[in-house]
């Protein structure tokens, strides 16, 4: 394919190329560092908009309704970071309905969650929801007191219109040496390789940037962090959880899942199970003398 004229990278910067058309946007893949990004994006508005509708009639309806899986998973996660954490103050930036605040608390952070849709918070647990704050980053750090020794983002970074600035954004959140939790969509998976356009990854009015490890790197360092490592991302999901939630991007899948799924065994079907679908989970520190670009 031949180099759009006048579309660059957000990430590198390198005149990219047409990648495909997802109705109703457009998405462009840079050759460089394999990040892949809409143009033009859509509205800030109309983005807000989407999810809020989502939450309320559409796929995390069942995010929501799926709060044992997802406290499985964040469980992991809480352990996880537990182990490279130096101190207890946490935030998760994007909580949704508190989840992983909630998981945090269990191994013994002093967990808050930021989420901008108040249909989210509302969903919360009531033990939880005390501990969620509505708003940006930007409104937060506007009053902030203490910073966090911990902030998590997962699945946030993709959603972003400029990464580079949110993650700058994170800097005033985290103290010297804290710790900067992401997961996000991989490039350079295999599934996209494969699935092409049809990679469910690609989600017009949600995904705007999609990274490879090379270019969130990048980022990364652009931003002030070290890179700690990166790793496959898992999620505990069920077939008829997963199928339901690509089923949302790929209708066929779901209808022909539907008209086998009688013939499924119930144990196939709902048992639980840890899968990467596709993501990388990273750790980073906030470094100062990190090189920035």
């Amino acid at each position: 394919m031949s180099v759009a004229q006048g579309v660059t990278c957000p990430i590198c910067g390198t005149p990219s190329q047409f990648y495909c058309a997802k109705r109703p946007v457009t998405y462009y893949r840079c050759t460089t560092c394999d990040t892949i990004f809409q143009h033009p994006l859509p509205s800030p508005e109309t983005m807000r908009d989407y999810v809020n509708t989502e939450y309320q009639d559409g796929a995390y309806t069942d995010y929501v309704r799926a709060r044992d899986l997802k406290l499985m998973t964040f469980r992991e996660r809480a352990r996880q970071i537990r182990d490279l954490a130096s101190g207890d103050r946490l935030l998760d930036v994007g909580c949704a309905c508190g989840f992983m605040v909630e998981a945090a608390l269990e191994v013994g952070f002093d967990a808050y969650g930021l989420e901008l849709s108040p249909v989210a918070i509302a969903a919360a647990t009531d033990a939880v929801r005390p501990r969620l704050v509505e708003g940006d980053v930007n409104h937060l750090v506007a009053q902030q007191g203490e910073a966090y020794d911990v902030v998590t983002a997962f699945d946030i970074v993709e959603h972003t219109f400029s990464p580079s600035e949110f993650l700058e954004s994170l800097r005033p959140l985290l103290r010297v040496g804290g710790l900067l939790v992401m997961s996000t969509p991989d490039t350079r998976h295999v599934l996209r390789a494969v699935m092409g356009s049809a990679w469910p990854m690609l989600q017009p009015m949600q995904h705007t940037v999609l990274f490879s490890r090379s270019s969130m790197a990048l980022a990364l360092r652009g931003a002030g962090f070290s890179v700690v490592k990166m790793a496959p991302a898992h999620k505990v999901l069920t077939v008829d959880y997963l199928t339901r939630q690509l089923g949302v991007h790929m209708p066929l899948i779901s209808d022909v899942y539907q008209k086998v799924a009688t013939a499924i065994p119930s144990g196939i079907r709902h048992g639980r199970l840890s899968v990467n679908i596709g993501e990388i989970m990273v750790f980073a520190r906030y470094d100062p003398n990190s090189s920035r670009s």
